[in-house]
């Protein structure tokens, strides 16, 4: 029988702790890796670590907590971490190798390969055509492009000449990038797909940070030059791990947005469903869970759907074209994105659902087959419509940054903004071929802009001293005591840094940013209202006293009776 290629787990142990690949290492020791029979290890790639959640209520080295509050610890935990080494076996000794001392599991190491265009199609529209499409324009002017939130590719690698001769100029960042073997040079790498997918996250995110994670320019052996291994996609996730709970220096955010526009094309490929080394089925898969662990940290992961779809599938996926969206292509903590024309038809190669992982995948769809990089005649595939989506998100989290214990600002709140603002396509309601529709720009920029109120405008009778229907300060006197803030004791909408409009109090405890939620005023009663507006005046007084040195016009605002009217 042939072999095929393998991830094999192992459990934990100091040695194989000791010897874990951290960096990208020349020649990465293997001393430690145990005796594994009719195991061909293939030793240049190391002993990666395979990171473990676990649940704690310890004070955390990230201060993380998951989308449903609970808090995180991400440093090493020796009895529960794993680790997974590389090789080839023969498939029919699998299960006997899963059997040996040390061995957690024996799982498929999937070829994987770009989603890239159906070929001999035109280019419809260009990359101008995706900026109107996606109300760019709007969403620059307030802010939301990109800028401070890492953007990693995940691909062939990254070009930065070609970008620059191209009109994009994002920031670069070759430290935090991550390349699969010695020799090659992050943001310097041929113009290919990789420079594909960077270009058209810059469409909606300028001045994102660029990561180069050149997964697919591994020494793996296949029928393109691109073609990878799901073996190296662990070791590049681990490394993107590392970035996102790295210490930040003051006022860096710990936004990141990781674009995967490659996946399998054909079962084939991967070990039967219902072998527990199978990775198109299966959650255990050391790459599912990896996926999984990065997303908890608050990454925002996207995957292409693929291009498997019914009309014009790809040749690799062999015509199958049901059920096609493998693997971490439909984790539940993704975003899989189909891909539609620029007249928001769907193309006939996108992958439609259900998801194996996930049922309902794709989730979104995103802008594909338009002029624009200059690397192909039309940046096409679902691997163009994910970066598309990326930088959407990315533009997103320059004004709602991933925030650890903020669930507004988890990456399931933002999955939920951009499937909750799209445009429906198809079917009413979700369906398979579109997800819930298209990315939509000028939704989401309407949701981002603070809607800014004015309370004693809209709510007169709160704030008249004569006549007083409402006299607060009589009917609450607890509102009016000159004392510092307190937290209100009911929820609050999560503020916006300080802006023009905005004061530092209104940042901090969320009174006039309702774009995260407008009809939050609507569902108060009065005396949360005017209890909102004391400590709007209250903050502010404090606030300008400690900064003035006690002025007389900070005392003045301070004293008793000003209720945060004024």
């Amino acid at each position: 029988m042939s072999k095929v290629p393998v991830l094999i787990e192992l459990t934990q142990s100091s040695k194989l702790s000791s010897q874990a690949t951290t960096a990208l290492e020349a020649s990465p020791k293997t001393s430690a890796i145990p005796e594994l029979a009719g195991v061909k290890l293939d030793k240049s790639f190391g002993i990666t670590p395979v990171p473990t959640l676990a649940e704690s209520v310890s004070e955390l080295s990230l201060d993380a907590a998951t989308d449903d509050g609970v808090a995180v610890d991400f440093e090493s935990m020796p009895l529960q971490e794993t680790f997974v080494v590389r090789g080839e076996i023969e498939e029919k000794d699998a299960a006997k190798i899963g059997k040996q001392k040390g061995v957690v599991g024996v799982y498929s190491d999937v070829q994987i390969e770009p989603q890239i265009i159906c070929p001999g199609s035109a280019a419809l529209g260009t990359d101008s055509t995706v900026e109107r499409l996606l109300c760019t324009d709007r969403l620059h002017r307030m802010g939301a492009d990109g800028s401070g939130v890492l953007v990693a590719i995940v691909d062939s690698g990254i070009n930065m000449a070609h970008m620059n001769a191209q009109g994009k100029n994002p920031t670069f960042d070759a430290a935090r990038s991550w390349v699969p073997r010695a020799g090659l040079t992050p943001g310097s790498l041929p113009v290919g797909h990789g420079t594909m997918c960077a270009f058209d996250a810059c469409i909606a995110a300028p001045k994102c940070t660029l990561l180069d994670i050149a997964l697919l320019q591994s020494n793996a052996t296949g029928p393109t030059p691109m073609s990878g291994f799901l073996s190296d996609a662990v070791r590049a996730y681990a490394h993107l791990i590392r970035v996102m709970t790295a210490p930040r220096r003051p006022g860096e955010t710990r936004s990141l947005v990781v674009n995967n526009s490659w996946g399998m094309f054909h079962p084939s490929w991967d070990f039967p469903v219902g072998h527990p080394g199978n990775y198109s089925d299966n959650p255990n898969h050391p790459f599912n869970r990896i996926v999984a662990t990065l997303a908890r940290t608050g990454a925002d992961i996207l995957f292409a759907a693929g291009n498997c779809g019914a009309n014009c599938p790809d040749g690799r996926c062999q015509g199958v074209t049901a059920n096609a969206i493998y693997g971490a292509n439909s984790h539940r903590d993704v975003l899989s994105i189909a891909g539609v024309d620029t007249t928001k038809q769907r193309v006939g190669y996108s992958s439609q659902g259900p998801g194996r992982l996930t049922r309902n995948k794709p989730d979104l769809s995103g802008y594909t087959h338009f002029q624009g990089s200059g690397v192909y005649p039309a940046d096409g595939g679902t691997s163009a419509a994910t970066p598309v989506v990326a930088g959407v998100v990315a533009a997103i989290r320059t004004k709602r940054p991933y925030t650890p214990g903020n669930p507004s600002r988890s990456p399931s709140a933002i999955r939920s903004l951009l499937t909750s603002t799209a445009q429906d396509l198809g079917t009413a309601g979700y369906d398979f071929d579109h997800g819930y529709g298209v990315v939509n720009g000028c939704e989401i920029a309407r949701r981002l802009r603070p809607v800014l109120i004015n309370i004693c405008r809209r709510y007169p009778h709160l704030c008249r001293i004569r006549p007083v229907p409402i006299d607060i300060c009589r009917r609450y006197p607890q509102l009016c005591q000159p004392l510092p803030p307190r937290r209100p004791p009911f929820p609050l909408p999560p503020g916006p840094r300080p802006g023009p409009g905005l004061s530092d109090s209104s940042a901090e405890y969320g009174m006039l940013d309702l774009g995260a939620d407008p009809e939050f005023l609507e569902s108060l009663e009065a005396h949360e209202l005017a209890e909102l507006m004391y400590y709007a005046g209250q903050y502010d007084a404090i606030q300008g006293e400690q900064s003035s040195g006690g002025g007389a016009n900070a005392k003045e605002s301070a004293k008793a009776g000003d209720c945060g009217c004024n």
